[in-house]
Parts: structure tokens; C-alpha cells; sequence
């Protein structure tokens, strides 16, 4: 599993330490491979952001704190910014982090004490906190259409054996940015289309050709209102705050939230029966940057997380249904946006006739690699299944996260 952790990381990310050079008209490449590091106690910081100020390059670090970049030569004199939540922030020129052959990257922990609040007071000020959250999405987040190009990835696992593993290059459009709406709503406002896939499987069925996508993209939580970000069921959450810490250089409140009455309106799932999360809100500007989510489901539609499904014509009886989904956005310029969506799903079912137990585990996410607000490609429909030839060259070279250009 590590290891398309890796793989994944070095795809969507930007790197130094050789230059490189097809040809005269083609610019050079800086290559940056770096690791991060609690610089407490040593260990590796996983999934912490390190871009370009002023520019869509970026990258993640793995489980074991690396992370691998490639910049376009004339960024040399950028700043690169390494960022986590609950850490300082580390920031140098691009020219003097490729001095070194690996850049040994430490952040110190920031966390604050909470003082002693009587807890209806302390619910009080979080749902606050939350309501002006809401109030201020159209301040912080793009209102315009724009495309997302993205990097995305689904395994499949049956019994703890790996038998389907897709990536794809996706195109997402959204007509209205992130102008808040219903769930319905939401969907009519975009589309995507695949661009190139490779899987390790043929697809010989329409389930084989179906994606977990329109899941992942409901796991948006700042452009949809079924789940905490929604002011008229904040009375139906319990509310506690959890920490206080730092992001780039602002303080962050860590909110926890359980649901005491999960329905579809408030969690997006049909059958939720516990509904739990954290969401992170920064103190400066009320920008929801992270959000971690937990549920635990009596039942789940092939057609979706949303969907009903009639119970006496499924094969299986489900023993134990649960998923977690967490969501990150970044700020490019005055503007913040999607940049990570990560969703893990576990089933444990029986077989009605033979009684036997099987455990299904799937893991998708998909990494914002590019966004276009100038003149989006408008996409109308979403490409529900795929089934195109795989591109030996198109991958080969898809390791750039192109700057616009």
C-alpha cells in the first residue's frame, strides 16, 4: 500500500536535482526531493503541503514525510512553503532549497491551551464560529465557473486482496464555483469528463466502468450544504472544541462535531447512524481549510451513499457498513479551493444463501492538480463510465502540474 502512496506522491508533484532539457524551446526543470519532519521527536509528518507562493505547484508528502517536486526554471526565485496543520510553517527561496541533495525540511508543533469554558457558553461560540464560517464562503472561495484537473485514484480490495486498482486524469467543471446550493442542485452544476485512465483490469461490465467519483466530489463540503456547514442544523450537533493550533502562520480552531440525529438532509447518507467529524477553521479569516469526517451506515446503494435500495433483493446482508472522508482546500492568490479529497470505505457482509462473509475495502482520492477560472471548458454531462485505451505516453510524462502555461 506504501508504495502507491509514493507512487502517488511523485505523480502530482513537482521536482530539482537534475535539470532537464528536451530541447531549446522547452524550459528547465528544477527537481526538489525533500522530507519533513516533527522536529520534537523526529518523526515524519505525512500529507503536509509544499508549493510555490504565487503559483498552482505543489505537492503532498507520503507516510514517511517525502515529497518530490519539479518547478519550471524561471520559478527559481519563488519562495517554497512547506505547511501542516498543528505546525509552524517553513518558507525559503526555491534558488537556496536545491542546494542541498535532499532537503531536510523541520517544523516545530504549535498547539495552545483551551481555557476552562462552561459548555453551553463553549456551544454557544463554536456554533458562532461555524455560522460565520458559512457567512463568509463566498468571500473566501471562488464564485465563478472554472475547471479542476485532477489526479485521481480507487483501489478496490476483497478479503484484503487488491483486484481493482484505477487512475485517471479527470476534467471537472462547475458552472456556479462555489456558490452554496442543494445537494441536487449541486450535482446539475457539474460535469467532468475522463481524460486518459489506466487499470489493472479489463472492463467487461458497466459496473466494471463505474467510478466512486460523484461520491468524492459530494465530499466537498464548502459547495454543498448536506453536512456540518449548514446553519440550519447546527441545533442537531454536539459541539466541542477539540484544539487550537496553527496553519501558515494563523491559528486554527479544531472543532468536533457528532450529529445527534443523522439524516439525509445532514449527513448525504440514507442510511447514516452516526455521523462525526472535526472541521478546521482558521481565526483570521473564518476559512474552513480541513475536514475529517466519520460514519457509521446501516446499509449502502451500489448507485451511491445517498441512494435507497431495496433490501429484500440484495444478495447480501450487510454485518457492519462504515467510511471516513477528509477534505482539504488551499489559498491561491485571494481566493481559496479545493486541493484533496481522500475517502475509505469499509463493508463487512454476509451472502444470503451460503452464509459467507466477505470484507470489501475501497480507497479513492483524487489530488487538484490544475484550476482554470480563465475561459473554462464547459462540460455539461458527467461521464459515469469509462472505457478508453491506455496511453503508455501520456503517462510517462505525467508527473508536471502545469502553472497555468
Amino acid at each position: 500500500m506504501q508504495k502507491y502512496i509514493i507512487l502517488l506522491m511523485t505523480l502530482f508533484t513537482l521536482s530539482f536535482s537534475t535539470i532537464a532539457q528536451k530541447d531549446n524551446n522547452e524550459e528547465k526543470l528544477i527537481r526538489i526531493v525533500g522530507k519533513l519532519t516533527n522536529d520534537m521527536n523526529n518523526e515524519p509528518i505525512p500529507f503536509a503541503n509544499i508549493g510555490v507562493l504565487g503559483s498552482y505547484i505543489g505537492a503532498a508528502s507520503n507516510m514517511n514525510g517525502v515529497f518530490e517536486l519539479k518547478i519550471p526554471g524561471s520559478l527559481a526565485d519563488k519562495t517554497l512553503q512547506a505547511s501542516a496543520v498543528g505546525y509552524s510553517t517553513f518558507s525559503n527561496s526555491v534558488r537556496n532549497c536545491i542546494q542541498e541533495d535532499t532537503l531536510l525540511i523541520k517544523l516545530t508543533p504549535k498547539n495552545y491551551s483551551i481555557a476552562e469554558v462552561e459548555v453551553t457558553a463553549q456551544s454557544l461560540v463554536l456554533k458562532k464560529r461555524i455560522k460565520t464560517a458559512i457567512e463568509r464562503i463566498p468571500e473566501n472561495y471562488l464564485q465563478t465557473p472554472f475547471n479542476y484537473d485532477v489526479y485521481y485514484r480507487s483501489e478496490k480490495f476483497e478479503n484484503s486482496q487488491l483486484n481493482r486498482l484505477r487512475e485517471a486524469a479527470i476534467r471537472i467543471y462547475d458552472d456556479k464555483g462555489y456558490q452554496r446550493a442543494d445537494a441536487y442542485q449541486v450535482f446539475k452544476e457539474r460535469g467532468y469528463k475522463f481524460l486518459q485512465v489506466r487499470k489493472n483490469f479489463e472492463t467487461s461490465s458497466l459496473a466494471d466502468g463505474s467510478t466512486y467519483l460523484d461520491e468524492l466530489l459530494e465530499m466537498d463540503i464548502v459547495r454543498g450544504r448536506g453536512n456540518i456547514l449548514n446553519g440550519n442544523h447546527l441545533d442537531f450537533y454536539d459541539l466541542n472544541l477539540e484544539q487550537i493550533t496553527e496553519y501558515e502562520n494563523d491559528s486554527i480552531w479544531v472543532i468536533a462535531y457528532k450529529s445527534k440525529r443523522p439524516i439525509l438532509s445532514n449527513t448525504g447518507d440514507y442510511y447514516a447512524k452516526e455521523y462525526s467529524g472535526k472541521i478546521y477553521i482558521k481565526i483570521k479569516d473564518f476559512a474552513v481549510i480541513k475536514n475529517e469526517t466519520h460514519v457509521v451506515a446501516s446499509n449502502y446503494s451500489p448507485q451511491g451513499r445517498n441512494f435507497y435500495v431495496n433490501e429484500e433483493r440484495q444478495n447480501w446482508k450487510p454485518l457492519r457498513i462504515e467510511y471516513d472522508f477528509s477534505v482539504t482546500y488551499k489559498k491561491h492568490l485571494d481566493r481559496y479551493y479545493l486541493s484533496y479529497v481522500n475517502y475509505k470505505r469499509h463493508h463487512k457482509v454476509e451472502d444470503k444463501k451460503s452464509k459467507k462473509t466477505t470484507t470489501i475495502d475501497i480507497n479513492t482520492e483524487m489530488l487538484i492538480t490544475q484550476i482554470n477560472t480563465d475561459k473554462p471548458e464547459i462540460i455539461e454531462k458527467r461521464a459515469y463510465y469509462e472505457n478508453m485505451p491506455y496511453d503508455k505516453r501520456f503517462w510517462e510524462s505525467y508527473n508536471i502540474i502545469f502553472d497555468g502555461k
